[in-house]
C-alpha cells in the first residue's frame, strides 16, 4: 500500500509516445475519487537543475537519505507534481522523514498560496 512520503519509482511517457522513462518520485497524497491516482512530486540526480529557495536538494551525508532508497544525491522539484495513476507506479524504493517531507509542503504550499518563491533557508 501506498502512503504519504513514499518515494516510488514510475514510468513516464516520451512526449513522442514512443517509449517511457522510470523516475524516482515522492508520494505527496493520494488523490480522492475511484480511481487510484497519486500526486508526486519529481525528483532528479540532476542537481544542476535545483531552483535556489524552492528546490531541496537532499545530499548522501544526510540523516534522512538512507531510507529514501536513491541511488545519488538528489533534487526534490517542487513546482514539479503532476497526478499519475497507480498503473504507471513500478513500485516502492524507499521513504521520506517526516521533517523532510514537511519542508517539501511548506515549500509546495507557500508557492500556491503566494504564487512566489519561499526565501531561501
Amino acid at each position: 500500500m501506498l502512503e504519504r512520503g513514499d518515494i516510488v519509482l514510475a514510468r513516464f511517457p516520451f512526449t513522442d509516445r514512443t517509449g517511457t522513462k522510470v523516475r524516482p518520485v515522492l508520494i505527496l497524497a493520494e488523490v480522492p475519487g475511484p480511481h487510484r491516482d497519486f500526486l508526486v512530486m519529481f525528483i532528479s540526480s540532476q542537481l544542476k537543475q535545483a531552483l535556489a529557495g524552492i528546490n531541496v536538494i537532499l545530499d548522501t551525508a544526510h540523516p534522512a537519505f538512507l531510507r529514501t532508497g536513491l541511488k545519488t544525491a538528489s533534487v526534490f522539484k517542487v513546482a514539479k507534481v503532476a497526478s499519475l495513476s497507480e498503473s504507471l507506479i513500478v513500485g516502492p524504493i524507499g521513504q521520506l522523514d517526516d521533517e523532510m517531507f514537511q519542508v517539501l509542503i511548506g515549500r509546495l504550499v507557500h508557492l500556491l498560496q503566494t504564487g512566489q518563491l519561499p526565501t531561501a533557508d
